[in-house]
Parts: C-alpha cells; structure tokens; sequence
C-alpha cells in the first residue's frame, strides 16, 4: 500500500528546484525519509543499551547525521 504526502517548502527552495526538472523531487524526498528512518532505528536501539542521556543521544544524533551527509 502506498500512501500520499503534502510537503510544503518556501519559495526560495521551490525556485532552485524548479531549475532542475529533470529531477524526480518525489524520490529524493522518499530517500530522505527512508535514510532519516534508518538513523532513527539505530538511535532507539542505542538508547535502549546505553546510560547516555536524552540530550546526549540527541548530540550524538547530528553528529552521526553530518557524517552521513558528508560522505554523499
């Protein structure tokens, strides 16, 4: 079953993407989603087996995500 999503953006960011038709918008934000969903998985099994505090696993959550974007 799919299901679809409304997303909103501003017009700055819609200008830039309109440059560029020939990309599919819908899969990159598909992507971005599943890679979001990934990270959050491992979050949650790393909070469940460790004694860091919520503010803590939240630091450890954008650092671990800049490294994932930097590699790309």
């Amino acid at each position: 079953m799919t299901h679809n999503m409304t997303v909103t953006i501003e017009d700055e960011l819609w200008e830039e993407m309109k440059k560029h038709p020939d990309v599919r918008w819908s899969q990159v934000m598909k992507t971005a989603a599943k890679e979001k969903l990934r990270v959050l998985f491992i979050l949650e099994k790393l909070a469940k087996k460790t004694k860091l505090t919520e503010k803590e696993i939240e630091s450890f959550a954008v650092r671990l995500g800049k490294k994932i974007t930097d590699r790309r």
